[in-house]
């Protein structure tokens, strides 16, 4: 969907005294927080591209966004079940590196349902950065590479690459090697991504850390 169509879509819900005060809660905070801007378009990796100014610019938006964004706000971004508000959720958990929602973000991820964001969850507990993000991501791993392949198999695999790459970026940062076992000859990663095996990690780890550097207010450096 363009901005245009993203515009429409927050544009759509209804304002003033209409639906009941869950609904007019809820649907502010998607005027506010995912329909502004085309915001959750522009963290799909575009703005990573972006001419410094206007990167600092967009980077201070989501700091305001995020001090300014509760537990419930996010949690009800969360809760109400679209990509679009669990992307953006998951941007602001990640700048504000909030902790309290760490084990939301897990629930999510094991539940096998986080289609269409879930690599956006990876890089939310990627920036987190501690020893307990490692191994929730381990742990994911071991389950989404033993799993029968679904329909929508694009997206779980975009989701399972992107979980391996912020594994790998945590290994490098904590000094550790959770990864290591399912990198082994034969072992999950071999056995779920057949001939692509592990070409593309590099590049995912690398892609995992120019985000994170962005979530952190920092300039990525862009390799080309």
């Amino acid at each position: 969907m363009d901005l245009v169509g993203l515009r429409d879509y927050a544009a759509a819900f209804p304002r003033g005294r209409f639906g009941s005060p869950e609904d007019r809660y809820r649907h502010r905070l998607i005027r506010r927080y995912v329909g502004h801007g085309g915001r959750c378009l522009h963290l799909r990796g575009g703005v990573l591209f972006w001419p410094r100014p206007r990167q600092r610019l967009f980077q201070y938006r989501l700091r305001w966004s995020a001090r300014r964004a509760g537990t419930q706000d996010l949690t009800t971004l969360l809760d109400t079940g679209g990509w679009r508000e669990r992307s953006a959720a998951s941007w602001l958990i990640a700048v504000g590196r909030r902790a309290d929602l760490r084990d939301r973000i897990a629930r999510d991820l094991h539940s096998g349902t986080a289609c269409g964001y879930g690599w956006d969850y990876c890089t939310a507990l990627a920036r987190l950065g501690t020893e307990q993000d490692a191994e929730l991501l381990r742990r994911y791993l071991d389950q989404a590479l033993l799993a029968p392949r679904p329909v929508d198999e694009d997206d779980h695999r975009h989701c399972r690459r992107r979980a391996m790459g912020a594994l790998l970026f945590l290994d490098g940062v904590l000094g550790t090697s959770r990864a290591q076992p399912l990198l082994a000859p034969g072992g999950l990663w071999e056995q779920w991504s057949g001939e692509e095996g592990t070409d593309s990690l590099a590049e995912e780890r690398e892609s995992v850390a120019q985000l994170v550097a962005f979530a952190a207010g920092r300039r990525p450096q862009i390799r080309t």
